[in-house]
Order: C-alpha cells, then structure tokens, then sequence
C-alpha cells in the first residue's frame, strides 16, 4: 500500500479542515462533517494527511453525494468496507492531503471514530504516548503503511474497549 511518513502536528490543519470543510457541506444537505484522526487533536503528529469523516442518514442517494466529492478532487472512491465508504484525494496520500470516511450516521464506526478523537483530545498525556507508538511502529514498519496501520491497531481496540467499558 505505499511508503509513509511521519510529521509533527501542524496548526494548520485545523485551518485546511475547516476550508475543505466549506466545500463539503454545499454539497450535500443532511450531512455531517467531522475532522477526525490524528490531525484533529492538538499536538499529535502522525501521517500528516487530514481525516474527514462524513455521517449520512443512509446510503440511499449517496452516489450524488460521491459525485459532488470527486468534483472537488476526491477521484479515488474505494469500495464499500466495515460499514464505510472511503475517498481520498491521490493514489498515495501525505503531508496535508485529506481522506473521506463516509459512514452512517450513529453507526459503530460513526462512533468509534468520534470517541477516539475525542479520547485522545480530552487526555493530552494519552496522546503523547500514542504518538510515541506512532514512531515506534513506523521505524519498526520501515514506513510501509499496511504494516504501520497493523501495529497501531491493538492500540486503537482496546482504548475503543476502554472508552466503551467507562460509559457502562
């Protein structure tokens, strides 16, 4: 799947998302548009590429939707997987590319991506070592992103655990 890279936080992102975030919401009503992963929590570097997950009500219509989003330079539409559709930008993202996840409104990866974020946001420690692990894997990965995504995945389940075991 590609090479990666591994950049320190930027204040722009935040900025870049709410631009391209103008450009979504025109063209689609009953939407939602959320900045999400790594670029949407203060001080945590990572790959550098801006997550944006969209939430609709179903999939019904979404294909208008998908057109609107490779108007705007979203060309490449993965197919359908784990209760999502992805977009994204170029083949072989990096540095201040962003991503689509489009999911169903209330959906578990609705959720997830949301309470992760919001973990990590809430527990600036939590998310200094979860960029420690970045760091870790990639060197460990040598770069290749199937690899990188692999090692980090434990930790992403079992703070999805820890969150869902709090809320109980």
């Amino acid at each position: 799947m590609g090479i990666i890279k591994i950049y320190p936080y930027y204040q722009k992102f935040a900025k870049d998302f709410e631009k391209k975030k103008q450009e979504i919401v025109v063209i689609a009503q009953d939407i939602e548009v959320h900045h999400i992963g790594s670029t949407a929590v203060r001080g945590l570097g990572g790959k550098g590429i801006i997550d944006i997950m969209i939430g609709v009500k179903n999939w019904q219509g979404v294909e208008k939707l998908i057109a609107g989003l490779q108007k705007i330079g979203f060309e490449h539409v993965h197919p359908k997987e784990k209760g999502k559709i992805f977009l994204s930008s170029i083949k072989e993202s990096g540095l201040g590319d962003f991503h689509i996840h489009l999911v169903i409104i209330g959906s578990a990866a609705y959720k997830n991506f949301l309470a992760f974020r919001d973990y990590l946001q809430g527990r600036p420690k939590e998310a200094e070592n979860y960029f420690k692990l970045k760091l870790f894997c990639y060197k460990e990965a040598k770069g290749e992103r199937a690899i990188y995504t692999k090692m980090k995945t434990s930790y992403i389940k079992e703070i999805l655990k820890k969150i869902r075991y709090a809320k109980n």
